[in-house]
């Protein structure tokens, strides 16, 4: 008979093969267990899928948010060799006439020749400050004047030895980052230093006084060859004049300092590149691609996110293949959430409330359409408002009033706002000066008043407008001509017009009579003069000290001009400028004194005299002084009170976060703020809620990832049941196999004993 061949010791048997395909048939479950371990990885993978496509929508729909994306203006000029225009939202379309006259340029100054860039200029102090020059049209300088721009700080630039040649001169300037571009240019006889201001415009004309440490500050030798003083000293040459920019626009003339103008025509920017010799045309229109745009992007995203959804979520009944996350919750989660979203109206403080009024809209598929038709109709009647139905955005109905920002507490509406005390800026008020001078030639002034006509004279002398108001007064109350007993005679000077109101009451009457007169008292002014005993001043703004300021000595023909002065010396102290502190200097022709008020509004706005020349008071009306104050601005928004810190306001109450800027001057109602949150804010929050680690994606990803970890303990499980398994059949099978071997030796021993039978 054959042989058998076993792996058993004894029966032959292939035990371990017997085992393995028992085995095989056992662990069945485990193969169930890998394809269900298998579809929920796909699901995990599927689920960081569709979290992607959200963020991208999310990236979309925030860079939707800006409401600059939303321009709907464009702007052109007929003839574009004349110039370039752009516009933003607030222009309105038109059309408008423009002819330009003069354009605008900068002053350009040059020394003598030097041999080298490394030629000695000399050691000392130069003080730049800007401002106007006014030739009175006569060839002859001995009688210009020189205004200072009190917009533009004074800047002083030392040059000492490390610094003084032709070539470190300029170093120094173009470091000091004070308004001038210097450069050496080699006109082929030697070098020159050109002094080029960066800014354009008449009141950008440069005066350089120059401290010489020579002691001669006039001669060309030393530094005071740099000198510039157009109502003196004129040791540098000018080669090209400071010119404001000259146009009409619609027949209105207007006159700005460069030729970049953004002030005139409200929304658009022009951009002069010549004269014109026959009056051009600009056009504003509105444009609505910039709005369209933005729209169909949004749509366009939207879409893209709907077709993940879709591919992932789909079921083909034909073939009955569905997509891996077919019938998962997460999907119908967000789907239903994002349409909650793009349903629900925005509220009182949005024009247009829904999407659908745009032209907006889903289909069954859940999918957006876009009809081009409504949303341009909504564009022209309306482009602001299409752009507030996305963005985040408040709009002011008053100019006082100004939209900032907001937070995520703030709750759309329309909120009116009130100002009960508005904000205010430091300001120091100096003694009243006797600025207005009377003399023959303005002492005779011709009065009429309630049918009577008189001349009256003044009193020669210096006055305050109050004394000289006085004055008028009781030069009138003196005339019987003017006046009787029982009349009633009120005189004040009028800054704005720099007129004397006359206001008279004739009594004796059934009804009395009021008439009224302005008086022109002409050539009022009074110069001031500044020498050594009042040239200095020292201040701190808003708690930050200046060091000892130097005022350019000399007579000045008005206080207009010495406050300038003032505050350009002021404002180019270094200490306040390295701070970011400024001041405005004004004269206040009311009160007949000089103003110096910080720059900055509310309570931390201070301004303090801290030393002053020994003659200032006398001569100036200004005195050291103690702190000076601003106060916070304090209003209401939305009824509900709001923190003021200067000229801002933060809502309370709903709403909390919205911060205005209040620049009224006086107490009183000031329209209202329509605070929207457009549907790309709601549907980026609503998307940052799903998108969390509790939202609905981050969810199921957890409870998938769980059934993954469920699925390795029931391996783990069945694995130990497995090996117990595989052991027990092992020691069933080796037993059967010693039974069977036991059998096989007493199977052969009998035979063997058979086999010896005698026969």
């Amino acid at each position: 008979m054959p042989s058998i061949t076993s792996s058993g010791s004894g029966s032959g048997i292939d035990i371990n093969g017997l085992i393995t395909q028992l085995m095989t048939a056992e662990k069945m479950p485990l193969q169930v267990l890998d394809k269900k371990e298998l579809t929920f990885q796909a699901k995990i993978t599927a689920l960081g899928t569709l979290k992607g496509a959200m963020s991208t929508f999310q990236t979309a729909v925030r860079g939707l948010s800006d409401v600059n994306k939303f321009k709907s203006t464009n702007v052109s000029i007929a003839d574009a060799t004349i110039g370039t225009a752009s516009s933003s939202t607030i222009a309105q379309a038109g059309t408008s006439t423009l002819e330009v006259s003069q354009l605008a340029q900068n002053q350009k100054l040059t020394t003598g020749v030097y041999t080298s860039v490394n030629s000695p200029v000399g050691t000392g102090k130069i003080t730049l400050q800007f401002g106007t020059v006014d030739s009175k049209d006569t060839p002859s300088n001995t009688d210009d004047t020189f205004t200072v721009n009190s917009a533009k700080a004074s800047i002083t630039i030392d040059i000492t030895a490390s610094n003084n040649s032709l070539a470190g001169v300029r170093d120094a300037v173009n470091a000091a980052n004070a308004g001038v571009t210097a450069s050496i240019l080699n006109d082929g006889s030697g070098n020159r230093l050109v002094l080029t201001s960066k800014d354009s415009g008449a009141a950008n004309s440069m005066r350089l006084v120059v401290e010489d440490t020579d002691g001669n500050q006039t001669d060309t030798n030393g530094l005071s060859g740099l000198s510039y003083d157009p109502t003196g000293t004129r040791n540098l040459l000018e080669t090209q004049t400071a010119k404001d920019a000259k146009l009409k626009i619609d027949g209105i003339s207007v006159s700005k300092p460069s030729n970049t103008i953004n002030d005139a025509i409200q929304g658009v920017t022009l951009n002069l590149l010549k004269v014109t010799t026959t009056p051009t045309t600009i056009t504003i229109g509105n444009d609505a691609s910039g709005i369209k745009t933005s729209v169909q992007s949004f749509v366009k995203a939207f879409n893209e996110l709907n077709k993940s959804l879709s591919d992932l979520s789909s079921y083909d009944p034909k073939t009955g293949k569905a997509g891996i996350l077919n019938g998962e919750t997460a999907i119908r989660s967000v789907q239903q959430e994002l349409r909650a979203v793009l349903n629900r109206p925005l509220g009182s403080g949005s024009f247009f409330q829904s999407l659908s009024e745009v032209g907006i809209s889903l289909d069954k598929a859940g999918a957006m359409t876009l009809n081009e038709t409504k949303l341009q109709q909504a564009i022209t009647s309306n482009p602001g408002a299409v752009a507030n139905l996305f963005t985040v955005n408040g709009i002011s109905s008053d100019p006082n009033i100004k939209y900032i920002s907001s937070t995520n507490q703030t709750v759309a509406g329309k909120y009116p706002v009130s100002i009960t005390s508005p904000a205010t800026q430091a300001k120091f008020s100096g003694s009243a000066l006797p600025f207005m001078k009377i003399d023959g030639a303005n002492q005779s002034a011709s009065i009429s008043l309630a049918g009577a006509s008189s001349s009256i004279s003044i009193d020669t002398g210096n006055y305050t407008s109050q004394q000289l108001a006085d004055q008028i007064k009781s030069k009138i109350t003196a005339n019987t001509d003017l006046y009787t007993s029982g009349d009633t005679v009120s005189v004040d000077y009028n800054a704005s017009t720099k007129l004397f109101d006359i206001k008279h009451v004739r009594a004796g009457t059934p009804t009395p009579t009021t008439t009224s007169m302005s008086l022109n008292v002409a050539n009022t002014s009074q110069p001031l003069t500044i020498d050594a005993n009042n040239d200095s001043i020292m201040v701190a703004i808003d708690d930050i000290s200046s060091s000892s300021i130097k005022l350019k000595q000399g007579a000045y023909a008005n206080p207009a001009d010495l406050a300038a002065e003032l505050q350009s010396k002021i404002n180019g102290d270094a200490s306040l400028v390295k701070s970011g502190k400024s001041v405005i200097v004004n004269f206040n022709e009311k009160t007949s004194s000089f103003e110096i008020l910080s720059s900055s509004y509310g309570s931390k706005s201070n301004v303090q005299i801290s030393s002053v020349g020994t003659s200032s008071l006398a001569t100036l009306g200004i005195n050291i002084a103690g702190i000076a104050s601003g106060r916070d601005v304090v209003g209401t928004i939305g009824g509900e009170a709001a923190t003021g810190d200067g000229q801002l306001l933060t809502g309370t109450g709903k709403a909390s976060g919205m911060v205005v800027n209040a620049s009224a001057s006086t107490a009183g109602d000031f329209g209202s703020i329509s605070f929207s949150r457009g549907f790309a804010f709601n549907l980026d929050k609503a998307l940052d809620a799903m998108l969390s680690n509790q939202g609905a994606i981050a969810s199921r990803v957890t409870g998938v990832n769980k059934s993954v970890e469920g699925i390795t303990e029931q391996r783990i499980r069945l694995n130990r049941q497995y090996e117990m398994t595989e052991k027990l059949y092992r020691q069933q099978f080796t037993a059967m196999d010693i039974a069977i071997s036991n059998m096989k030796n007493i199977s052969n021993g009998l035979t063997s004993q058979l086999a010896n039978l005698p026969k």
